[in-house]
């Protein structure tokens, strides 16, 4: 008999569980942009790059960015954000060491993930930048940025 009451008691708390589970909502709408070849970043070091951007409506939404720095040279820090074009206000940023050296990574995907608010019409920027002036790394194709 106590097998059959632990059997009880977890099909009990299994049961109880999934009947907290929220069902899942479907996404009514995604803005998207990428990227479709390499870009240069530029090769002073701080300056930004725009990769690409989204106008968004106001309401609450949910942004996904990435983009992958390419670095065949010594070492640099690869800083990629999403910028509020109106206001020039960073909503979000990541970094990655790039590069060929030790400690690096020739290529690496920088990706970030936010939530904002918006209470009027605003443009999402995905832009990056590299702290060293000299050679710049570059961008691969796909950089790309999401709202939903």
């Amino acid at each position: 008999m106590k097998p059959l009451a632990l059997g009880s008691s977890l099909v009990a708390i299994v049961g109880s569980v999934v009947s907290l589970t929220l069902p899942a909502t479907a996404i009514n709408v995604v803005y998207f942009s990428d990227t479709t070849q390499p870009l240069n970043l530029p090769t002073i070091g701080g300056a930004e790059l725009r990769l690409t951007q989204i106008s968004l409506p106001p309401g609450k939404w949910i942004i996904n960015y990435s983009a992958s720095p390419v670095n065949n040279t010594a070492n640099d820090i690869v800083r990629c954000f999403v910028r509020a074009k109106e206001t020039g206000a960073i909503i979000s940023g990541h970094a990655t060491t790039a590069g060929v050296q030790p400690g690096a990574s020739f290529v690496s995907t920088i990706s970030g993930v936010t939530v904002v608010v918006l209470s009027e019409p605003t443009t999402m920027v995905l832009t990056c930048t590299h702290d060293n002036t000299g050679p710049a790394p570059y961008i691969d194709p796909g950089a790309e940025i999401a709202a939903y």
